[in-house]
């Protein structure tokens, strides 16, 4: 099915449910879904991340949290609500993903 994605970016609800994982893939971007005038979702495709682009991101994060204090960040979160107790350091995220393989 060809997709056509006018100047206002949408898809019609109706199209929705004829596209193809490739079609959605091949989406430009995010894609609004419309029933008439009115938006009632957002189609969002999924891309593979670029590995230099991600480990470059991942050791900018890196550096930047070493000059933390986690406890203080914690404590100053708590205020608005519930802090996530889960470590999501680098070497934690790295332990589970190779449990999970």
């Amino acid at each position: 099915m060809q997709l056509y994605v006018g100047p206002m970016n949408h898809v019609s609800i109706r199209d929705l449910q004829k596209l193809s994982a490739e079609t959605i893939g091949a989406l430009p971007g995010p894609t609004a879904v419309k029933s008439g005038d009115r938006t009632v979702g957002l189609l969002v495709p999924l891309k593979a991340a670029d590995p230099d682009r991600l480990a470059a991101v991942l050791a900018r994060a890196e550096a930047l949290a070493k000059g933390r204090d986690a406890a203080v960040d914690d404590a100053a979160l708590a205020l608005f609500s519930q802090v996530d107790p889960v470590d999501w350091s680098v070497d934690a995220v790295r332990a589970l993903t190779a449990e999970s393989t």
